[in-house]
């Protein structure tokens, strides 16, 4: 059985998707968004975070690396990655933590009870989130959903995905079978501006939505969209006003599968992970959304498709 690499497990969460959840983050995303919240989640295999506040300066971790890609100097610590195989034998050795280990590969079976211990704070809404990165990257991901799945209970929300559509079809397909709830990415309407932001076009992503609205409109599970808000590349009208003709197109007998489309104002919170990564986050400096134009923005996507349109995240 494939086993799936393990980014975090976040608890509590109340972001990503109805209720109360518990969110599975797996390693690994075809695409290459330059404002990624989750940069560690784009390579698929292990990676190495150094984190600056935590380091107390030993120097020891150049000798505990097998691959002699450490090392120590004024700055901190530095790592090439070129040569960094992720065996992860530095995060061992690292008295403070400051080295962190990023994709750990877990047995679908085991990873499954690990994600349910917090089922009893769940209650009727709440459940299991598996997202990325793109968790449909890894072929284990659809044992890990069925599994899952054999858990829920009939809970209408219990297993969600989260995924950017940008996924082989014949798996999108097995996975939906397990899923109750899919969160459906849909940045950008033009391909030539999706290609700019995120390294390629939009065609097999809106291929992909069509599939999983096929699915909801079937009963086979409930449909959101989701839309980051980005200043400068996805925030304006036109953008909105594309994506909202991709919907319409959508629907069945004027009928929309759509229960939700939530449009998630950017933040530069993750401009940490960047460092850690020892890479420059572009977005570094950009502000945050103003409450009043978030609220225009959504209230243009209810109008135009009237579906249930919301902005959520931080503004100003």
């Amino acid at each position: 059985m494939p086993s799936v690499t393990v980014l975090d497990i976040q608890r509590m969460s109340s972001e990503d998707g109805p209720g109360l959840r518990t969110t599975l983050f797996l390693k690994g995303c075809p695409l290459a968004c330059r404002w990624c919240h989750n940069p560690e989640s784009i390579a698929p295999k292990g990676q190495v975070l150094w984190h600056a506040n935590k380091c107390i300066g030993c120097a020891g971790c150049p000798k505990s690396c097998p691959q002699k890609c450490l090392q120590f100097g004024a700055s901190g610590v530095t790592i090439d990655r070129t040569r960094c195989t992720g065996c992860f034998t530095c995060c061992e050795h690292c008295p403070s933590g400051a080295l962190e280990e990023k994709g750990v590969a877990r047995d679908p079976a085991d990873l499954c009870r690990e994600l349910l211990k917090d089922r009893a704070y769940f209650g009727p809404q709440g459940g299991v989130t598996v997202s990325g990165g793109e968790p449909l990257m890894q072929e284990g991901t659809v044992e890990l959903l069925r599994l899952l799945k054999s858990e829920s209970n009939g809970a209408a929300s219990f297993v969600a995905l989260d995924t950017c559509g940008l996924v082989p079809e014949d798996r999108l397909r097995r996975a939906l079978a397990h899923c109750n709830l899919v969160l459906f990415d849909l940045k950008l309407a033009d391909s030539a501006r999706h290609q700019e932001w995120t390294g390629i076009g939009n065609e097999q992503i809106l291929r992909s939505l069509g599939i999983v609205s096929e699915w909801a409109h079937s009963g086979g599970g409930r449909l959101w969209i989701r839309t980051p808000i980005i200043p400068g590349a996805t925030d304006d009208a036109e953008n909105i006003r594309g994506i909202c003709e991709i919907l319409n197109g959508q629907k069945i007998g004027g009928v929309s599968a759509i229960e939700r489309w939530e449009l998630c104002a950017f933040n530069n919170l993750c401009t940490s992970k960047y460092e850690s990564l020892g890479l420059v986050f572009e977005f570094k400096a950009a502000p945050l959304i103003k409450k009043e134009a978030l609220h225009q923005l959504a209230e243009l996507a209810a109008n135009e498709t009237k579906i249930n349109a919301l902005g959520t995240g931080m503004t100003r």
